[in-house]
């Protein structure tokens, strides 16, 4: 049961304070501010309600020394409605939230409940950007934005179910790092975690790569196979980039998901599985499902509660903390003697589009360490040249930059420069994948492959 300490040198408010808490909470009582410290310096306390007006030591003054004694508990003050402003300045200095006199019991109750369930939400974020430190090597799961914010919030959230989860994002973002914090701070932390990536197994393997397979199943099965399902059972599965996965095999997974069971591919056994399921995508699937591309039934399976992580371009706040962070990492990997990155090439990492996202950062900071490790400084000239040169995948070409470019440059460094961008854009896209990235650029693999090869593209 929380601990609740209420501060007033009053008997019948301490009395009635005890008498509307009593069956939700451990009440402990104070008249004076010196009484509250000894309590708080001996007693567990969730939650201190405090009045401002208090004789001897005041409120104000009981809240700073509460603040030394314990940082984390939360403060709600209590005020006349003259000293409203009294009650501001104690939230600037650490109160959690104010009350004001004569007050309702459904009020006081509702200020009480919400305070300590921030309290415990603020604790948890702490606690989990604390885990992922030390599991993660990738920092940019604890960005400072608002919205890397929201993401704690419902990694926090959703960790203590088992309901599916859809992660939606941009390639680079980070979406399999997200999946692995919600699996450890779940029940079935201590179970496995399995990542399956749907884009780079051959659409006539996965059923197999997924349910397994019996010996003699298919000319190459020469042994029996567990699946990755079944390598899964008590813990977490995650698809990567699931919109990949053939109508077929969809249908094949969305009975498993429906019944939590299936056979080997060439068995007759039934195994029953207990399995969290989460799943990524780069793509709409909402548009896939108009296309045929992708089960408007499966969707709705997977998409109970949908996760979007933001593009870098998207919280710029974070691109700093990111830098420093790959900064540190590569230079003690590298045993780079660089000391710091000038503020001209700062300022240009932090205005670039990043289209790779988190990924292309860190190949970013790894390449200029790699290659310019023993300067004492990474400068502007250090940078690659899509960056140096402000070229941003989002900066349409009109006809007047054009024209301007050939100043600089002929046509034919011009068309190749833009194609190199457009083909790098969709390969990036494609996470590698060459058949995929030419769909994109409505081409084909062979032209695609083509034109790479003569753009020196590998």
């Amino acid at each position: 049961m929380r601990t609740i300490l209420v501060v007033d040198d009053e008997l019948s408010v301490l009395e009635s304070f005890r008498m509307i808490l009593k069956e939700d909470y451990r009440v402990l009582t104070a008249i004076d501010g010196l009484k509250a410290l000894e309590i708080l310096r001996n007693e567990c306390v969730n939650l201190v309600i405090l009045d401002i007006m208090l004789p001897g030591m005041s409120g104000l003054e009981v809240l700073s020394e509460i603040r030394k004694i314990d940082k984390d508990v939360e403060v709600i003050m209590v005020t006349a409605v003259k000293a409203v402003k009294t009650a501001i300045e104690a939230m600037k200095l650490g109160a959690s939230d104010y009350i004001i006199k004569p007050f309702d019991v459904e009020e006081i109750k509702f200020v009480i409940d919400k305070t300590l369930r921030s309290g415990e939400l603020a604790h948890e974020v702490a606690y989990l950007r604390s885990e992922l430190n030390k599991n993660f090597e990738f920092n940019n799961i604890v960005g400072q934005s608002p919205a890397m914010r929201q993401i704690f919030d419902t990694i926090i959230r959703v960790a203590k179910g088992d309901s599916p989860v859809l992660i939606t994002g941009e390639s680079g973002t980070g979406k399999e790092l997200i999946a692995r914090a919600i699996h450890l701070q779940s029940p079935r932390k201590n179970k496995p975690f399995v990542a399956v990536s749907c884009p780079n197994l051959p659409d006539n393997l996965l059923e197999s790569e997924l349910f397994g397979h019996e010996k003699g199943a298919f000319t190459s099965a020469t042994d029996k196979k567990i699946g990755r399902f079944e390598l899964a059972d008590g813990g977490t599965i995650f698809l990567d980039e699931i919109s990949e996965m053939s109508l077929s095999n969809q249908a094949k997974l969305l009975r498993v998901l429906q019944e939590y069971d299936f056979v080997r591919v060439g068995g007759t056994k039934t195994i029953s599985i207990d399995v969290r399921l989460i799943a990524s995508t780069n793509i709409d699937l909402k548009t896939a499902i108009t296309k045929g591309a992708f089960r408007e039934d499966l969707f709705y399976r997977i998409n109970v509660v949908p996760l979007d992580v933001p593009a870098l371009r998207n919280r710029r706040e974070d691109i700093p903390f990111l830098v420093r962070h790959y900064f540190q990492k590569y230079k003690e990997e590298l045993y780079s003697k660089t000391k710091k990155i000038q503020q001209n090439a700062m300022k240009l990492l932090e205005n670039y589009y990043w289209p790779g996202n988190i990924r292309e950062l860190k190949n970013v900071i790894e390449r200029m360490l790699t290659l310019y490790g023993d300067s004492d400084t990474i400068l502007e000239e250090h940078l690659p040249m899509e960056i140096k040169s402000g070229n941003n995948y989002h900066t349409s070409y009109n006809s007047n930059g054009l024209i301007e470019l050939l100043d600089a440059e002929s046509l034919d460094e011009i068309v190749s420069r833009i194609e190199r961008e457009l083909i790098e854009k969709a390969l990036q896209k494609a996470n590698g994948i060459q058949t995929r990235a030419a769909q994109i650029l409505k081409t084909t693999r062979r032209i695609l492959r083509y034109k790479m090869d003569k753009l020196g593209l590998t």
